[in-house]
């Protein structure tokens, strides 16, 4: 009877030792698991902060900002981004049209306009169509900008490039196209870059002013 107890109290042991083990396992895995997290997500924090840091300390140009006149154009909100290098601009029309300024660039200082809207109608592939009404957007801001490039000469020769390509039927008009406006030692140039159909008869007009190389 005394041997059978004795084998007993052994067995209970025995399967606590065991159980314990794998709790102690099961805790040392959470807790490396944990490590390996934390340890990932710290690491990926310190590669965001470098690479910001160093977008900045590798960057000619300074800190955006706004460029849009809230005296003329009230409805505008500005957003500097984390790198501070780069800024997104909007601004409600009073007839429901939107545009949008994203201000970036490194090497180049680079304005991008992006109109949405319901103004105008037409196929997409209609190229000088939407050249004309592009400078007709972007001129009606001109008593609202306040830019670091000159807006209103790349515009002008916009013009001009549309004109002088009448005669060719305005077949040498593409999208994507640079064209220079000013500049001998630091290029300044403006491209339309496309045109998109958009929802609820809206379309969105995106043309780029740019200098550079700083």
């Amino acid at each position: 009877m005394k041997r059978h107890r004795n084998i007993l109290i052994f067995g209970l042991t025995l399967g606590l030792f065991a159980c314990n083990s794998s709790a102690d396992r099961q805790e040392k895995s959470v807790v490396q698991k944990s490590f390996t997290v934390d340890s990932n997500k710290k690491t990926e924090l310190q590669t965001e902060t470098t690479s910001v840091k160093d977008l900045r300390d590798d960057c000619v140009r300074g800190q955006a900002e706004p460029i849009i006149k809230k005296t003329v154009f009230s409805n505008t909100k500005f957003i500097l981004q984390p790198d501070s290098l780069t800024a997104i601009e909007t601004v409600i029309f009073d007839n429901g049209d939107k545009l949008t300024i994203k201000n970036w660039g490194c090497e180049y200082y680079t304005l991008t306009f992006r109109f949405e809207t319901s103004r105008f109608q037409d196929d997409t592939s209609n190229i000088q169509y939407w050249y004309k009404k592009t400078v007709l957007l972007v001129s009606e801001l001109y008593k609202g900008l306040d830019a670091p490039i000159d807006i209103k000469k790349g515009i002008d020769n916009l013009i001009n490039h549309i004109d002088l390509d009448m005669l060719n039927n305005y077949a040498n008009l593409k999208f994507g196209q640079e064209i220079d406006f000013g500049g001998d030692e630091i290029r300044d140039f403006v491209t339309l870059e496309k045109v998109e159909r958009l929802a609820d008869k809206k379309f969105a007009i995106t043309i780029s002013f740019s200098t550079g190389p700083l």
